[in-house]
């Protein structure tokens, strides 16, 4: 499937509390959208990851995302490593997005800081095509590089370099 944005996040909530809004608009304005989920937030405070699935497949609808994706990394323990970095290029791959939405690199939480490096080098690695990732039913993946990533802002104040207009929504 193609889209034209995919959010990652690696908690449920990280994208409704970012980047809805573009999310929305996009879809307003006729894109495609899709949502990626690292993990289940299964170390969350409040609610339960079964809670938690619940209002991200809610949110998703409301927003609009033609597909919401958990690819199950564990919540706190998952790594930039070899293994969750060829389950994310397989879904980079999957989707084909050509803007890329994802968690900033650096933030109060570890988790978010550690999922946007993560997710950075994934966008990158995702183009090489001697990095071999399979689909759902066992083919080859072909390589694919999203044209744009970008950073979304959640606990630190950065100097946005995009600010998106969602006034409307």
């Amino acid at each position: 499937m193609k889209l034209d944005i995919l959010a990652i996040g690696v908690h449920p909530d990280d994208v409704e509390l970012s980047c809805s809004g573009t999310l929305i608009a996009s879809v307003n304005q006729g894109k495609k959208v899709g949502i990626v989920d690292l993990t289940r937030g299964e170390l969350g405070t409040r609610g339960t990851p079964e809670q938690r699935i619940i209002e991200a497949n809610n949110a998703a609808k409301i927003i609009g995302a033609v597909v919401r994706e958990n690819l199950g990394m564990q919540d706190g323990f998952f790594a930039n490593d070899n293994e969750h970095k060829l389950k994310l290029i397989a879904a980079i791959r999957k989707y084909k997005p050509e803007i890329l939405l994802g968690n900033a690199i650096a933030d109060r939480h570890p988790d978010h800081g550690r999922a946007g490096q993560l997710i950075y080098d994934c966008c990158f690695y995702a183009g090489l095509r001697k990095i071999e990732t399979y689909d759902d039913q066992g083919n080859l993946q072909e390589a694919w590089r999203p044209k744009h990533l970008l950073h979304y802002i959640q606990d630190r104040f950065y100097q946005p370099t995009i600010v998106f207009d969602i006034s409307n929504h």
